[in-house]
């Protein structure tokens, strides 16, 4: 016998299926003791279960039923072996109570019975049940050993349950995660994904209702879509946070500590414990809701429709952590949103300055150069009537000094003019005045123009493809190619050529302007086309300009769908490039 009980052990303690040991078990336990039944029952959860029975012949019909404790009020013989967690011996257990019908044939047939208590800390995890048909009574002696044996069977029965349900547990917080994903991936607000979260969340604990409780100005709100709560009901849940350490609720917002309760028993502390009470709810399973840096709420399911489980609390605190991560997920988006917001609000004022300092720069343009334009035309007169000695003959110190005073006269109205274009330019450029255009004829032209003069006479060679026709507006390309021409010999203080030369690419017209002049730094290249712009390096510091040519020349280039491009290295002269598109539709394909 030794033998046979030692390899039930070790099976229940190796890992074999229990429930085929505690068949062996009863059968082994039935041939020890000479018993016509043995029977092996759990008490778990206020449940009596049938696990297993043997007896010759077959195996009873009642394998397998749960019956709750309060029948142990029915039957005295297992009442007193779990109170007493001693072995109690009697006859039938048909006698002295009531009995389950279904079992009275089976039970009145055995008229001597052995209770065997197994008893788990301070609990009866089990019994064992053994019968006899014979008038003849129990030994204790054959029932100690079965004692030890049927508590390592119980034992190991609960352990294996233990670890189906956490089994259960997982797979249901692998449920929860990917629901979760789905909800993310498909809520439009973090409204809506905790309003589908809190379903959830009912669904996975059995549960009628489930809330996200959020923490806000130092008060408990549920969120609006929590599930199974009606609006009457959310617009009363609305409770103060306590201070750590008043109550239950306390603990359960700062300590991480998970509240299960039922409502008529309390402990939630006197707040909740008399909302819930006032929304006619059950029972409770709440668990904190937090993220590293504190507590965001609770968690809580309501009205249970089986108790709530250890199991439960852990497929919550799963969905709060979780949650969690989600929250802080929405509160980076409307962190983003509110940053966002504030720039779009921030550039829209700094435009909205810009734009009326522009606005005021131009009316300022426009009125000096009208004011400007008046006493600029009578000395121009007077200078030219001195000139001519309309007005008499000038000392010769005088007659030296009116050329220069005229010179200068003559840039100043130059400086007008530009002015004045460019506050036109700037308010509301207009349209260009487009036509067949021979620019190679129109560019020798300007060249024919501007060759030899300046303070230091220098070639200006004009260069052809053949006949070279654009549209283009002829006044305004005048003006570009004059100013580009201009700028090559004012910009080589030290002589050499000037070269322009006229070429056609696919569908654009090229007017390149190359000099042998001082060249432009790469880094300032972007200044060059920027009004009142002035790049001064010591070779071209005494050159004199406004800084408007070259702006004024790209934006009239602009006006005609074109563009003009820059090549240049210091001490190696530049090359400035207009290119005009050669019909309308080329133009409006965009600049290369």
């Amino acid at each position: 016998m030794k033998d046979v009980v030692s390899t039930i052990g070790l099976d229940l303690v190796s890992g074999a299926d229990p429930h085929e040991v505690m068949l062996r078990l009863v059968a082994v336990a039935c041939q020890h003791t000479g018993a016509d039944r043995c029977t092996l029952t759990s008490l778990d959860q206020d449940v009596l279960r049938v696990e297993a029975s043997y007896q010759p012949g077959g195996a009873p019909a009642f394998i397998g039923r749960e019956f709750p404790m309060t029948y142990l009020d029915d039957q005295p013989l297992l009442r007193s072996a779990v109170e007493t967690r001693r072995i109690v011996t009697g006859g039938s257990l048909a006698e002295g109570g009531r009995i389950d019908p279904q079992l009275q044939a089976s039970l009145e047939e055995m008229h001597h019975t052995a209770i065997v208590p197994l008893p788990l800390g301070t609990r009866v995890g089990g019994v064992l049940i053994f019968s006899r048909r014979a008038d003849q009574r129990f030994e204790m002696t054959e029932l100690d050993e079965m004692q030890q044996l049927g508590i390592l069977a119980v034992l190991a029965l609960r352990n294996a349950r233990l670890v189906e349900d956490v089994r259960r547990a997982q797979a249901r917080g692998l449920e929860t995660l990917l629901l979760m994903t789905q909800f993310v991936a498909t809520s439009e607000d973090a409204a809506d994904f905790f309003g589908k979260m809190s379903e959830t969340v009912a669904g996975l604990v059995e549960a009628h209702r489930a809330v996200f409780w959020h923490i806000a100005d130092g008060r408990l709100e549920p969120h609006p879509r929590a599930f199974g709560f009606t609006q009457v009901a959310l617009a009363k849940m609305r409770l103060r946070v306590p201070a750590p350490g008043d109550d239950a609720l306390a603990e359960l917002v700062y300590a991480g500590a998970a509240l299960r309760h039922t409502v008529a028993e309390g402990g939630a502390g006197p707040v909740m414990d008399g909302l819930l009470r006032e929304l006619g709810l059950r029972d409770q399973l709440a668990v904190p809701w937090r993220t590293a840096a504190g507590p965001i709420g609770v968690l809580a399911a309501y009205d249970s429709r089986r108790g709530f489980t250890t199991q439960d609390e852990w497929i919550m605190r799963l969905a709060a952590r979780a949650s969690a991560l989600v929250w802080q997920g929405f509160e980076a988006q409307q962190r983003v949103r509110r940053l966002e917001s504030d720039e779009r609000t921030r550039l829209q004022a700094h435009a909205s300055r810009m734009a009326d300092l522009e606005r005021q720069k131009s009316e300022f343009l426009q009125l000096a150069s009208h004011e400007l334009r008046t006493p600029i035309t009578l000395v121009t007169g007077y200078l030219s009537m001195l000139e001519d000695q309309t007005l008499g003959e000038l000392p010769a110190a005088a007659a030296n000094i009116v050329p220069l005073l005229s010179s200068r006269m003559t840039q100043m109205n130059d400086l007008v003019d530009r002015l004045l274009t460019a506050s036109r330019m700037e308010d509301a450029s207009p349209p260009p005045d487009l036509a067949e255009v021979r620019v190679d004829q129109l560019v020798a032209d300007v060249v024919h123009s501007v060759d030899g003069t300046g303070p230091r006479p220098r070639r200006v060679i004009m260069g052809a493809t053949g006949e070279v026709m654009v549209r283009a507006d002829a006044e305004k390309v005048e003006t570009i190619v004059g100013n580009l021409v201009s700028n090559a010999i004012k910009y080589s203080p030290d002589g050499g050529d000037v070269r322009v030369q006229v070429s056609e690419e696919p569908g654009w017209v090229a007017i390149a302007v190359t000099d042998e002049g001082v060249g432009i730094a790469e880094s300032d290249l972007t200044k060059l086309f920027q009004p009142f712009s002035r790049i001064d390096t010591g070779a071209a510091s005494e050159v004199m300009g406004t800084g408007l040519g070259l702006y004024l020349s790209r934006n009239l280039a602009l006006l005609q769908g074109g563009d003009i491009f820059v090549e240049s290295r210091p001490g190696e002269g530049s090359t400035f490039t207009l290119r005009l598109p050669r019909s309308l539709r080329e133009a409006a394909g965009g600049n290369r």
